[in-house]
């Protein structure tokens, strides 16, 4: 039997009532909780009401009963009696039995003195406790205040008795218990009190919850509580639960009636509502299937329809004729066409469009102009060509597109021409594609840099491809390439480590950059410059591309500038060479005039001779300080010059450079002022020669060019980063200044602002080259301000680091020389230069002195000489053996085992960089630059000398 759907009715009935009856459920869970939230919170207000009740009653009571003792305290009768016995005895008893404060029964009175002892008492029958009774006494005979106190063991009031201000006594209230206090009054609820032990001092219901035991043992099970503190005390609120949800049980009752009232009517309004749907369909239902079985049936007349129903018929009636004029083939050509992913466009005889596809229209919406001008377009190109390629222009994407059309005529079942069939297809990815690979190839046949693919998956890695640059870099062709390895342009000259670092790239499938030698077509060798990059496919390096380019060129150019550089060092070697001998040779003349002239101003002279002995002094000075100034140059030129950063004394050094300079300020007529702001810092780290150059030559330059007026000298420190400090150094004259045009270059080399001033005040025009350069080279600057005719301000500055006096060395005391001086010492001279001998004997004319020429003639001395000297002075560049390896031999102990740590001090005329440091290196303890002073002579030598005895006092 043909199973049989359920009628509309029963299907809304089993669909709505579940949903009606889930919907009444909620609302009516929603009331009930409403309700019971609301009836919650009513007895919730009830009993805050009542707690607050039970609250003020306990006020009222402590309130009022302190305020009525308190006006019974200031009553004449209390407060006479405590200072009058015998109205103590007369009125007092009268006026205590009629004392009557409260309704509550068993409530005792007494008085008390100041001393604590009781004067009268109604009722007192009860002792109270000993920590009540201080609390109390305290609090009233004490402090003057009134007390009460609630406990288990009763209620007490007690007010001062005033007199004066003072409480000279206490009226004292005692009822037993809370009890019986709180009894008249009325309640709301059941209502207790405990204390803070938790034992009930107060029960509205005592026949419920007891007064005087514990709350805890109390049974509050179907109870709401609710409690509240009050000083010490708890309060609670306390009714039934059955009682307190007695009200909700009607408006409960009430609510289930109205619920059930409510689902009777839905049930019934959805049941007709049903049953109405389901004749109204039927009907509708009955009326189409009539009129399909019979369309010439006329329609039948529906009394009261509905509109919705209206518009389905209406709906069907025109369903119903379309269907009649469609075919179910016309259906399925429709399809057809529209899914093809062609173009498709057909046109009779006439050129009107009798069919196209979906896919044509997009086209020709994507089209300029109206579609009729996109087919005579197509129609004017190929209606007399089978196929052709026409070019589109795209409005959505800007582009041309490239279709392919074909034409084929449309025949009707006779063979007759009745229109033309067109189907297009887009080939402009392919077109894009073909025009990139054709710009690339083109690219890398016109690419200056030689470009080779070889493909490493076929046997031999062949070379697939080479471009124009190939042919012309190596001078194969195309067709001698293609197919071979590149390894025939390698020949014996190629690297043989190159063409195994490529191979090895290319076995592990890496990148790979190298210069090897290659050779060309004809024979010629070149550098190549070998760039191989591998290329993947698939994830698979199946091709490496390589860059090729002629660096022959470049490698020439490399070896020139190699040795154009090894040429460029043999030179500045062979410049610092010839300096050094050019410093050696001109110091040593130098020296031998400054000794003896040092030797004449130790003799008896006249004051002619004396002004004659200083010109010559001055000329040395001067003569010694261009050869300096030479040597600093090159040095700097050289980049050998470096700092040297040691602890000294900055104060010491400006006080030294302004005494030497007050003199020649002094011959002038100058005024020498120096200015300090040193912040504290006397010792300081830094290159103490280098900042006294710079300083000597700015003081030297204001000197020589001031003729009358005055020069100041401002020092001044400040800190910068850590524990570095910035030193900035002022030197003001009011000489002849310098021009604006010519300030620019004045601190260029060999400059001075004219050649009158060269010729006038002379110079080599390196003295501020070299400040600027020694400034720059101490982390500083050098800058001037000048005015022509109004004298010049030079200012520098350089960075020094912070220091202390433990890192200066202590001086000689004058007269620790003076004794080391009178002791005579055996000092041996090593010297060729025979003025220099002379020279030195006769600053040594104090000690024993002997000389030799040579380091050998020294080492022969040392070794067959009995006597033992104490300092060995050594010359540094001497024929036969130099003083290098004479001291060298010596530290050995070629000259004996008792010389081996025998002082030796370099007498030496260069001043090149490493010269000081040669001396160290080779053994000798001390260096002494010529010409020297003689006192800087005698000072080492007594330093040393002395130094050299303690040693020997200790090894004894």
């Amino acid at each position: 039997m043909q199973f049989q759907p359920p009628p509309l009715r029963k299907r809304l009935l089993t669909s709505m009532l579940p949903r009606l009856f889930g919907l009444i459920l909620i609302v009516a869970l929603m009331l009930f909780a409403f309700t019971f939230f609301f009836a919650k919170q009513q007895i919730e207000s009830v009993q805050k009401q009542s707690i607050e009740g039970l609250k003020q009653d306990l006020s009222f009571i402590v309130n009022d009963t302190t305020r009525q003792l308190s006006d019974l305290a200031s009553n004449d009768i209390i407060i006479n009696s405590l200072v009058d016995l015998e109205q103590r005895d007369n009125y007092l008893p009268m006026f205590f039995r009629s004392l009557k404060l409260t309704q509550t029964r068993n409530v005792e009175f007494a008085l008390y003195d100041f001393s604590g002892e009781m004067v009268i008492q109604k009722n007192w029958s009860h002792s109270i406790s000993e920590k009540l009774d201080t609390a109390w006494q305290q609090k009233t005979l004490g402090a003057s205040l009134s007390f009460s106190s609630i406990t288990q063991n009763g209620v007490l009031f007690s007010v001062p008795v005033l007199l004066s201000g003072a409480a000279e006594g206490a009226l004292v209230m005692y009822v037993e218990s809370l009890q019986a206090l709180l009894a008249p009054y009325p309640r709301l609820t059941n209502q207790v009190v405990t204390d803070e032990n938790g034992l009930v001092l107060f029960s509205s219901d005592p026949e419920f919850i007891i007064p005087g035991t514990p709350f805890s043992d109390v049974d509050t099970m179907g109870y709401v509580l609710q409690d509240s503190r009050y000083q010490n005390l708890t309060l609670y609120s306390i009714k039934p639960i059955g009682n307190a949800l007695k009200g909700l049980y009607w408006l409960a009752l009430l609510m289930l009636a109205i619920i059930i009232g409510i689902i009777l009517v839905n049930f019934h309004m959805i049941r007709t509502t049903a049953l109405l749907a389901e004749n109204t369909l039927s009907t509708l239902y009955k009326d189409i299937v009539n009129r399909i079985k019979d369309t010439d049936t006329q329609e039948p007349v529906i009394v009261e329809e509905a509109r919705e129903l209206a518009n389905i018929r209406s709906a069907f009636d025109t369903l119903i004729s379309d269907l009649a004029e469609m075919s179910l083939s016309n259906e399925q050509f429709s399809n057809v066409i529209d899914s093809m992913g062609d173009m498709l466009l057909v046109v009779d005889d006439k050129h009107r469009v009798m069919l196209s596809n979906k896919r044509f229209d997009a086209f020709c919406e994507d089209q300029y102009g109206e579609r009729e001008g996109t087919v005579k377009y197509i129609l004017n190109k190929l209606i007399n060509k089978s196929s052709g390629e026409l070019k589109h222009f795209s409005v959505e994407d800007g582009l041309e597109k490239h279709i392919k059309w074909t034409n084929t005529p449309l025949e009707d079942a006779n063979h007759n021409i009745k229109g033309a069939i067109f189907v297009g297809v887009d080939y402009s990815t392919q077109r894009s594609l073909e025009s990139h690979v054709q710009i690339l190839n083109h690219a890398m046949d016109e690419a200056t840099v030689s470009i080779v693919i070889s493909d490493i998956k076929r046997t031999g890695q062949p070379i697939i491809y080479v471009n124009n640059a190939f042919h012309r870099l190596t001078g194969h062709s195309k067709e001698d390439i293609i197919g071979r390895n590149c390894r025939l342009m390698q020949g014996e000259g190629t690297d043989s480590h190159a063409t195994t670092l490529i191979r090895r790239a290319i076995a592990n499938r890496e990148p790979v950059e190298t210069t090897i030698l290659n050779y060309r077509k004809d024979g010629t060798s070149f550098y190549n410059r070998l760039i191989l990059t591998p290329v993947k496919s698939g994830g698979e390096v199946t091709h490496y591309i390589g860059f090729q380019q002629d660096v022959t060129q470049q490698r020439q150019a490399e070896r020139y500038l190699q040795d154009a550089k090894q040429k460029a060092e043999e030179s500045a070697h062979m410049k610092s060479g010839f300096l050094a001998s050019m410093s050696h040779e001109i110091r040593t003349p130098i020296h031998g005039i400054s000794g003896v002239l040092q030797l004449l101003s130790n003799s008896p002279l006249n004051d002619e001779q004396k002004h004659y002995l200083s010109l010559a002094n001055f000329s040395i000075q001067g003569l010694l300080h261009i050869v300096n100034d030479i040597l600093d140059f090159s040095k700097i030129e050289a980049g050998q010059l470096q700092i040297d950063d040691q602890p000294f004394d900055l104060l010491e050094t400006l006080e030294s450079l302004q005494s030497q300079y007050a003199i020649l300020c002094q011959e002038k007529g100058l005024r020498l002022h120096f200015h300090f702001n040193l912040q504290g810092f006397h010792v300081v780290i830094g290159d103490s020669v280098r900042f006294r150059q710079i300083l000597s030559n700015l003081i030297g330059n204001a000197v020589k060019f001031t003729e009358k007026g005055e020069i100041d000298v401002t020092t001044t420190l400040e800190h910068t980063n850590g524990d570095k400090l910035r030193l900035t150094c002022a030197v003001k004259d009011s000489g002849i200044g310098i021009a604006k045009e010519k300030q620019a270059g004045i601190f260029e080399v060999f400059t001075q602002e004219d050649l009158s001033t060269t010729r006038k005040f002379g110079g080599t025009g390196l003295g501020l080259s070299i400040s600027k350069q020694l400034c720059e080279l101490m982390d500083g600057e050098i800058r001037l301000e000048s005015e022509k005719g109004e004298g010049s301000t030079f200012t520098f500055n350089i960075i020094l680091k912070e220091g202390d006096d433990s890192l200066v060395a202590p001086q000689l005391s004058a007269a620790h020389s003076h004794n080391t001086a009178a002791q005579k010492r055996k000092i041996l001279i090593v010297e060729d230069n025979d003025i220099n001998q002379v020279i030195v004997k006769q600053h040594l004319s104090g000690h024993k002195t002997l000389s030799a020429k040579s380091g050998i003639e020294a080492l022969e001395a040392l070794k067959k000489m009995k006597v033992t000297f104490d300092l060995i002075l050594m010359d540094c560049q001497m024929p036969d053996m130099d003083g290098f390896e004479a001291t060298r031999r010596i530290r050995r102990g070629e000259a004996g085992e008792r010389y081996v740590n025998a002082p030796i001090i370099a007498l030496t005329a260069n001043a090149m960089k490493g010269d000081r440091e040669d001396c160290f290196n080779a053994g000798m303890n001390d260096y002494l630059s010529k010409p020297f002073d003689v006192r800087d002579l005698l000072e080492k030598v007594n330093y040393w000398a002395e130094k050299s005895t303690e040693a020997k006092l200790q090894l004894s």
